[in-house]
């Protein structure tokens, strides 16, 4: 991330533009590989405070379990058929009787058992597959350093310190793994160090009930959650579940780097198997994702293996995994409904600077953009919210996710699909300005432009927001801006007027019956 210096600022945020809201999407830190297909007998002892912080997590939201205790079997919901599948979803049932799939590896990992028969075998060192490791979480803790200096030191966005009712101001959502909730938890203790003040040890504040009341944290069930892409939509899915290893080759360049990653004499033989079992969008990301994840721990790249054929393999994976994304069906289909609550956030951030509502605490509540929310909560778990803790608007909504969400979205709104995988903990930034110095009329297009069909009940956009969205630091252009009258005159086309913004979505976002439509595949006749 950039050094916010003095000249740094003025270029980027001049004085004659007000900050309205921005929206952070982060990917989760550094984390041990999803599973060790390369070198299975690798030992992961990266995990020792986040275990400890995880433990802790899982105690407060009442679903721990130490490792010597057998995991309970999940309630089958027969009512959950999987469409055509015929498969029922394995789901928890939580307290007040919500279907709550547990994060991915989370539920048995905890404490060392005082005894028992796994008690010597267990190093509290030790991550499992897919883990958070304590060097993403110190990553994302500096990430939240960087948006405390830039949000609220330089531009004060939001409050310097979360004494009053965060839900005001502030909306934070993360998917249902632990390493994202983990990582959610490491940046917010950046952007507020020292809060709560209750601390287990050093700048760590425990992540248990007193956190999560200070901090409520949104997830969805698996099933609701829009930032993974739409997966629960069939024609969306079956892009990446049709894969067939002639495919997965069919580019000359893909079947060159298949034949030279078989060549390679430490791991080619186990990375064959890989690359000839396609079970799910790539295959090439397993072999990538191992070896990002040694590097990014200290350990050494495969023999004779050069940062130029990594680097092949994460835009092989990415050409796999994200590719479809560039064309519109997908987007409308993956992504549309995340989008429209980026937009919707966007939208009423916009009516309440118009209403002159300055205090955060007049902003109106949020809408359908997250009704489908539940709550980490300090009191019952997982739950519904209660009307009372409903967020407002917010000033600055953060999002955790994954690289398969950062990587759509940043293609779908101008990033080029030709580039690398997203390394761990980017940031996909949409901020929202407001101008109200220069004189409009000259600049802007007078015709009205076209809006996403959820907005077309709202008013008219009005004149003097603007939109900017950032990759890290790399600003991205959306086509819709570049021509003159579509961006701000001084800043230039990566500064979108809002009207060219809501027009590069009006053909991504659907509305939800017809998405609903386009999502069933209805099968030929016998």
């Amino acid at each position: 991330m950039p050094e916010l210096t003095t000249t740094y600022m003025q270029q980027k945020y001049p004085s004659y533009l007000q900050l309205v809201q921005a929206q952070v999407f982060f990917r989760h830190g550094e984390r041990a590989p999803v599973k060790p297909y390369l070198y299975p007998e690798n030992k992961w002892l990266y995990c020792e405070r986040a275990n400890r912080l995880h433990s802790e997590f899982m105690k407060a939201i009442g679903q721990f379990l130490s490792l010597d205790e057998d995991m309970p079997p999940p309630k089958i919901d027969t009512a959950e058929k999987n469409g055509d599948a015929g498969s029922a979803r394995r789901v928890h049932v939580g307290i007040d009787g919500l279907k709550y799939e547990p994060a991915k590896w989370s539920i048995r990992l905890g404490e060392k058992p005082s005894d028992g028969e796994n008690s010597g075998a267990w190093d509290p060192r030790a991550c499992q597959m897919g883990q958070l490791s304590d060097v993403g979480l110190d990553t994302l803790y500096r990430s939240g350093a960087f948006l405390r200096k830039l949000y609220i030191d330089k531009l004060e966005l939001i409050p310097n310190t979360p004494t009053d009712n965060v839900g005001d101001w502030l909306y934070v959502r993360a998917t249902d793994y632990s390493r994202v909730i983990q990582s959610t938890h490491a940046l917010l203790a950046g952007i507020y160090p020292g809060y709560p003040r209750a601390s287990s040890s050093g700048q760590w504040p425990s992540f248990d009930k007193n956190f999560l009341q200070q901090f409520p944290i949104h997830t969805r069930h698996l099933e609701e959650e829009t930032m993974h892409g739409n997966f629960a939509c069939d024609s969306f899915r079956r892009h990446f579940t049709d894969i067939k290893i002639a495919d997965a080759r069919q580019l000359k360049w893909l079947d060159d780097l298949y034949r030279q990653t078989e060549q390679l004499p430490e791991i080619g033989g186990r990375a064959k198997l890989v690359m000839d079992r396609v079970c799910f969008a790539s295959n090439y990301h397993p072999i990538f994702d191992e070896i990002m994840s040694m590097i990014a721990h200290g350990q050494a790249m495969p023999a004779a293996m050069s940062r130029e054929h990594l680097d092949a393999l994460g835009r092989a994976s990415k050409l796999q995994w994200m590719g479809v994304v560039s064309e519109l069906n997908a987007q409308r289909l993956g992504f549309g409904r995340l989008l429209d609550d980026i937009v919707q956030t966007m939208h009423q951030a916009v009516g309440a600077a118009e209403s002159g509502a300055a205090a955060a605490s007049i902003w109106p509540k949020m809408g359908t953009q997250r009704q489908r929310d539940l709550l980490l909560s300090h009191d019952a778990g997982v739950r519904s919210e209660t009307e009372s803790e409903t967020p407002r608007v917010p000033r600055l909504a953060l999002y955790g996710a994954h690289d398969i969400t950062l990587g759509p979205l940043s293609i779908i709104l101008g990033a080029s699909a030709q580039s690398n995988w997203l390394p761990f903990a980017s940031m996909l930034t949409i901020e929202l300005f407001k101008d109200s110095q220069t004189m409009w009329p000259e600049h802007q297009v007078k015709r009205r432009l076209p809006r996403p069909p959820t907005l077309t009940s709202s008013p008219d956009t009005p004149a003097g927001y603007f939109v900017r969205v950032k990759l890290d630091d790399t600003e991205l252009q959306l086509p819709t801006c570049l021509p003159k009258g579509k961006h701000h005159p001084t800043m230039g086309p990566s500064m979108c007027s809002l009207e060219a913004f809501y027009e590069h979505l009006a053909p991504v976002v659907p509305l939800p019956q017809d998405a609903d439509k386009e999502c069933r595949i209805v099968s030929p006749p016998a």
